[in-house]
């Protein structure tokens, strides 16, 4: 999944926004009273809600989904991928993980993010937001990465989704990674489906990754006291 910040484990890449993703909140973020309503976006919301400072937690339930414990080859490849991609948008400050369960799409919500000061949401944004590109992985695998502007939720900022479809003869998944940027926080959230066969999907698109990443966000980032 590699791509945003935290970005896309388990396959590497990114494209160029060229529209806005957008979708439904899953039941449980429904339930739970997740937001999907939609904020301003681009320079005047950058700093957040009224310039508002955020810290980024990680409670042991977030928009109706618990933490769970995912296998741990899939967590040491989204570590390793995570380590690179934070290199890559330059980055630090206090780390925050957890990984949260999704039962009813049969995936797994890795979440992971950084509080600290001074990141400009817009160049972060830019950095992930760059062209559509098509590879070959030598393997016979079609590789595509996009990106695709988000709505970031009432917390404000910017918000980016990067997909990677891989198509292997007629069978295509797609990871995504939903992240988002003010001045204290920058964070993202992939979907990964399960490998026991509970999931209900051949991977997850921006529209079904924006509105958890917005739902997980309301319960996650925090006013700084």
């Amino acid at each position: 999944m590699a791509g945003t910040l935290l970005g896309l484990p388990l396959v590497a890449g990114c494209g160029s926004s060229s529209g806005s993703a957008d979708g439904h909140a899953s039941p449980v973020a429904a339930r739970s009273g997740g937001t999907t309503d939609s904020a301003t976006t681009g320079s005047a919301a950058s700093g957040g809600a009224s310039g508002t400072s955020w810290v980024l937690t990680a409670p042991q339930v977030a928009a109706g989904y618990r933490q769970g414990q995912p296998p741990s080859d899939m967590v040491q490849r989204f570590d390793a991928d995570t380590k690179q991609n934070a290199a890559r948008l330059g980055v630090s400050g206090t780390h925050v993980r957890a990984y949260y369960d999704d039962p009813a799409d049969g995936a797994w919500i890795f979440y992971v993010g950084l509080t600290g000061s001074g990141y400009d949401p817009d160049h972060l944004h830019d950095i992930l937001d760059q062209l559509p590109a098509v590879s070959d992985d030598g393997a016979g695998d079609r590789i595509t990465t996009s990106a695709i502007d988000a709505t970031p939720g009432p917390h404000g900022g910017r918000a980016i989704c990067d997909t990677v479809l891989l198509r292997n003869g007629l069978i295509t998944t797609a990871v995504t990674t939903c992240s988002w940027f003010t001045p204290t926080t920058v964070a993202g959230i992939t979907l990964v489906s399960k490998t026991d066969g509970t999931s209900t999907k051949l991977g997850f698109t921006a529209t079904d990754v924006a509105p958890i990443m917005r739902a997980v966000r309301a319960r996650v980032e925090v006013r700084r006291q």
